[in-house]
């Protein structure tokens, strides 16, 4: 879908393959320690090499879901899931998360995968808008969605909880053409 090259390094977006799966749990098990913005905790997540197969094959195969992955020199260092709903009524609108390695935060690879989706997403016959939820605190990434044109659309007080302290969700949304 991208392929940018920065110096000897080169950065390639595209979707996820089934041959991901063991990186991609690999990748998803680093991001749980490195961050508490995922959605799970480490002893949460249980998902089996086979079972993320199976996931990346729903996506490829509908027709309103996308799972991106974004690789520098061949490693797996950023990923992006969006989903539509699967009723007529809501098929049009779907949310993603995003996750971003540390060691490669602020080189614009989180900004390289959300264009890419809304790029999928203006060429898409199904989807009309995306969504999102963020962390209040997340400023940094909160600044790229509205540079992106997200707008903020309201707050979910107390929605995510971590190591006991509740955060509130800013609710996001951009409408595609």
């Amino acid at each position: 879908m991208l392929e940018l090259s920065k110096g000897n390094q080169n950065l390639m977006i595209r979707r996820a393959r089934t041959e991901d799966a063991v990186e991609l749990n690999e990748f998803y098990k680093n991001i749980m320690l490195e961050t508490d913005h995922f959605g799970y905790e480490v002893d949460e997540f249980h998902i089996t090499d086979e079972q993320q197969a199976h996931t990346i094959n729903m996506f490829n195969q509908a027709d309103n879901a996308i799972l991106l992955v974004a690789t520098l020199n061949d490693k797996i260092v950023g990923n992006l899931s969006f989903r539509a709903g699967s009723s007529k009524k809501i098929q049009h609108v779907g949310e993603f998360g995003i996750q971003v390695l540390k060691n490669y935060w602020n080189l614009g690879i989180g900004k390289e995968l959300v264009k890419c989706l809304i790029n999928w997403a203006k060429e898409n016959e199904k989807v009309y808008k995306i969504s999102l939820r963020v962390r209040a605190d997340n400023q940094n990434a909160i600044h790229l969605y509205k540079t992106l044109g997200f707008m903020e659309e309201g707050i979910l007080k107390g929605e995510m909880m971590c190591n006991g302290v509740l955060y509130d969700l800013i609710y996001m949304g951009i409408v595609v053409d």
